[in-house]
């Protein structure tokens, strides 16, 4: 049996992310049980204090990274994930770890690196796709090759290029 391939890519460093954060926004909502059951049955609007920091920073941080997940496996399964992204959550996980090295932006780290395999992996699929159509990515073109190079006027001399 022939297994057809299909154009969808695998998505691997946006599901180890969305894994990660789902991890992160648990240990914080276990670790702040007490104070967070407190602001919800004293009512939520206004109730961030010094006890609740704690519990805020793992709840947003948390779904902001659920969030970057879903868009990076989003991303991945497009053959899209641009340098840009892997390069600036490889930099977070870098400043978290020298910060706070025994903590969970060591996964985040790993999800980074596997980011960074996946853009080189698309980069290299796309750049194969360009020569294989023929296209010349790296290559200087000479402006006279294509229509249209040079500027043309119409003069009373009759000359078309300048």
């Amino acid at each position: 049996m022939t297994r057809q391939r299909s154009n969808r890519r695998t998505a691997i460093a946006g599901p180890v992310l969305i894994i990660v954060w789902v991890l992160h926004t648990a240990v914080g909502v276990l670790a702040s049980a007490p104070a967070l059951g407190e602001a919800l049955a004293g009512g939520w609007y206004g109730a961030m204090t010094s006890d609740l920091e704690v519990a805020l920073w793992f709840l947003m941080t948390g779904f902001f990274g659920l969030v970057a997940g879903l868009a990076m496996t989003a991303l991945e399964h497009a053959g899209r994930l641009p340098w840009s992204v892997s390069i600036a959550l490889l930099m977070i996980a870098l400043i978290g770890v020298s910060a706070a090295p025994v903590s969970g932006f060591l996964l985040v780290l790993v999800a980074a690196v596997i980011a960074v395999v996946q853009s080189a992996r698309q980069s290299r699929r796309r750049a194969s796709a360009d020569l294989g159509r023929g296209e010349r990515p790296f290559e200087a073109v000479d402006p006279s090759e294509s229509e249209g190079a040079g500027l043309e006027h119409s003069s009373r001399s009759g000359q078309g290029r300048v």
